[in-house]
């Protein structure tokens, strides 16, 4: 019964960091102008917004499949990651905090999934 309660607060924590995430995402494909003027004001091409959107909707999809979990929280740490040295270099510092939070959201996820992770890198060293 523990083992259950502690997934289901794992799934709580993947769905509200996907709720951002995808939010987000939407934000900058239907070109909402708050989501784009990080990328203007730092002079990124314009491709870097659906990159990064493509990357956001990737990364809170594979949150939901255990096998995929660490590898999605990881990618969604490497967007927050962008962001947050965005938003220093162009002077944002109040929007670090949200960037620090949901990357350490994204962060215990990948942290929880790392055995799936770890799984892919071990040889099998078995005779066949």
């Amino acid at each position: 019964m523990q083992t259950k309660r502690i997934e289901l607060v794992w799934l709580a924590l993947a769905a509200v960091l996907a709720f951002f995430f995808v939010r987000a995402g939407i934000e900058k494909v239907i070109g909402e102008p708050a989501a784009l003027l990080p990328f203007q004001k730092s002079g990124l091409p314009g491709w870097t917004v659906y990159l990064t959107a493509v990357f956001e909707f990737v990364g809170s999809a594979a949150l939901f499949a255990p096998r995929f979990r660490a590898l999605g929280a990881l990618l969604l740490v490497l967007v927050m990651a962008g962001a947050a040295v965005t938003n220093i270099v162009n002077g944002d510092l109040g929007y670090v905090w949200t960037n620090v939070l949901l990357g350490a959201g994204a962060l215990l996820l990948a942290w929880q999934g790392r055995t799936h992770l770890l799984d892919r890198f071990q040889r099998d060293d078995r005779p066949s």
